[in-house]
């Protein structure tokens, strides 16, 4: 007997479905150089559309953010601005804790070997012990607003990761660190130069604790200065987010924009006064042989100013005189940055402190230091250099004597 009512027959879904296309539309063309170009540009639609789903997104999260109260004194977004750069040796990690209360996590990673723990152990612990201080992560969540205790932790929120490059001595520990903690730490929006596949079991573990994929953005920003001829070799650059052009913000609490003076700005808080500005990023042009050995990673490193309560904190990962170079000279904006980079307040010293191919004497005589010059290296465990290099400190040394 025949069912007078059939079940629908469930529409079959072609391969370009995902693309938007309506049913029976295809890309096929009797031109296979034209179905081609269709198809790419059905997918570069298609990919956009994402990003400004999750940009919009992201924006809902800051405004969230941005109308919570003040917190308890002493815990994150008491509206006071902490940092923490943990002793890491041969690699580096800093966490940032803005008077909002936003998280910033700058690498996590280490190739050192120092005491007699492991060097897994060691640095797992110095991670950890930063992040549950609760002016950053926190502790682990037990109990819920009424003292009771609850089954299942609210997951904890690193709003801002920023890889600088992916040499392992910058990423190889992040796993490691978050994997086994007692609950489960989400991630906001993802900031690194080259590519993400190259972060190893780093980039496994972001894409499996990210809120939502498209907010993984590789970070470019190195155009050079269009008002002189390009010299033999080398590139014009960009400024760009996951291959889309950077546009000028039109307020100031604007992110994923650029700020007045030419910088990326990923954080921005009014009430107090807090900005994360990329300075300089996937720097490719080798403009002074900086004898970066690294396939230029070490060059395109993610240079970052903290600007805070009138105080300037500069993190400059493995940048070498080439980045150096197009920050205060070569760049779209060198004037400017020339300008906002002088007399900082604290400079994290960039590739742990190398002469070889950083911290040149005219950089280190643009930035005077007025409070602190940072260097993380390595005690043990590096055998093919000893950093820091005396040259270097000296070089800083000076800034605070004379």
């Amino acid at each position: 007997m025949t069912d007078p009512n059939p079940p629908a027959k469930r529409k079959r879904r072609n391969a370009d479905s995902w693309l938007g296309l309506n049913d029976g539309e295809t890309i096929l063309d009797e031109n296979r150089e034209e179905s081609k170009r269709k198809r790419i540009k059905l997918e570069r639609d298609h990919a956009k559309k994402l990003r400004e789903e999750a940009a919009a997104l992201s924006k809902l999260w800051e405004d969230e953010i941005s109308k919570r109260p003040p917190a308890t004194p002493g815990t994150r977004g008491d509206r006071k601005f902490y940092a923490r750069m943990v002793k890491m040796g041969q690699g580096d990690c800093i966490a940032l804790s803005t008077p909002g209360g936003r998280l910033i996590l700058v690498d996590c990673g280490s190739s050192s070997k120092e005491m007699a723990e492991t060097k897994e152990k060691l640095y797992t612990k110095r991670v950890r012990a930063c992040l549950e201080d609760p002016k950053f992560l926190g502790p682990k969540q037990t109990t819920d607003a009424f003292g009771k205790p609850v089954k299942t932790p609210k997951a904890q929120f690193v709003d801002v990761l920023v890889f600088t490059h992916s040499d392992e001595d910058h990423y190889n520990q992040l796993a490691t660190v978050l994997a086994d903690k007692p609950n489960r730490v989400e991630v906001g929006r993802v900031y690194h130069s080259g590519e993400f596949a190259y972060y190893g079991t780093a980039s496994r573990w972001v894409r499996s604790h990210v809120r939502n994929e498209t907010l993984i953005r590789k970070v470019v920003h190195n155009a050079v200065d269009p008002t002189k001829p390009l010299k033999d070799g080398e590139e014009a650059g960009e400024i760009t987010l996951e291959g889309i052009a950077v546009k000028a913000g039109k307020t100031a609490t604007d992110i994923d924009c650029l700020d007045a003076q030419g910088g990326i700005r990923i954080v921005a808080e009014t009430d107090p006064a807090c900005t994360v500005t990329i300075l300089a990023a996937g720097v490719t042009n080798d403009y002074v042989k900086d004898k970066d050995a690294a396939q230029g990673k070490n060059r395109g490193s993610v240079v970052l100013l903290v600007e805070v309560f009138g105080k300037k904190l500069l993190l400059c990962g493995d940048s070498t005189r080439s980045t150096e170079h197009h920050l205060m000279t070569r760049g779209k904006y060198a004037a400017r940055n020339r300008a906002r980079l002088t007399g900082v307040d604290i400079v994290h010293i960039a590739h742990h402190g190398s002469d070889c191919t950083s911290s040149s004497l005219e950089f280190v005589n643009l930035l005077d230091p007025k409070e602190r010059a940072l260097i993380s290296a390595g005690k043990e465990g590096v055998s093919s250099h000893h950093l820091p290099s005396k040259t270097v400190v000296d070089r800083y040394v000076k800034r605070f004597v004379d």
